[in-house]
């Protein structure tokens, strides 16, 4: 059987439609949530995405602020999720006091209080297994503590460094 010419022509573009179409290194999309260093603390699951997604990237240092005034012993259970796969991967989590206006005893009880909360919660145990909080075991934590308007300690930031290898 003989093949002409425009059937030829006509093979030919078509496996080259084909090529084109199974292109083998296909373009990703952007990351429509790209890791940042700093994070503001708002108590949904798009944060827990964020934060997972710049411990993820490996960042050096990922730092959380809040919009509200948190109080060492409120410190939010989705944030104690976080703190609790620190400390279960080996990690520290370390409180630190502001530099003016606490007495020496303080600082021991407010690491206490805030320690004691992820520390005694087995929900908050269950949840450091799950995938998105893994990417916090390669991290240490602390928590920075400072003085509010109101002549109280309030946490300023929880700061997520990234561990020695």
């Amino acid at each position: 059987m003989r093949r002409t010419t425009t059937q030829k022509l006509a093979f030919t573009v078509a496996l080259i439609c084909a090529l084109i179409a199974c292109e083998s290194n296909p373009t990703q999309p952007a990351n429509p949530h790209p890791p940042k260093a700093e994070l503001q603390f708002v108590d949904l699951q798009g944060f827990d995405r964020d934060l997972a997604g710049s411990l993820s990237a490996p960042l050096p240092k990922v730092e959380v602020a809040f919009y509200d005034r948190i109080t060492p012993s409120a410190l939010p259970e989705r944030l104690q999720h976080w703190m609790a796969s620190v400390e279960s991967s080996g990690g520290t989590v370390k409180v630190v006091a502001p530099s003016t206006g606490i007495t020496a005893k303080n600082p021991f009880l407010l690491m206490s209080a805030v320690s004691s909360l992820w520390s005694a919660s087995k929900t908050v145990k269950e949840a450091s297994k799950q995938a998105q909080f893994k990417a916090a075991e390669a991290y240490d934590a602390e928590i920075i503590l400072k003085q509010d308007d109101k002549s109280g300690t309030v946490v300023d930031k929880v700061v997520f460094v990234q561990r020695k290898k």
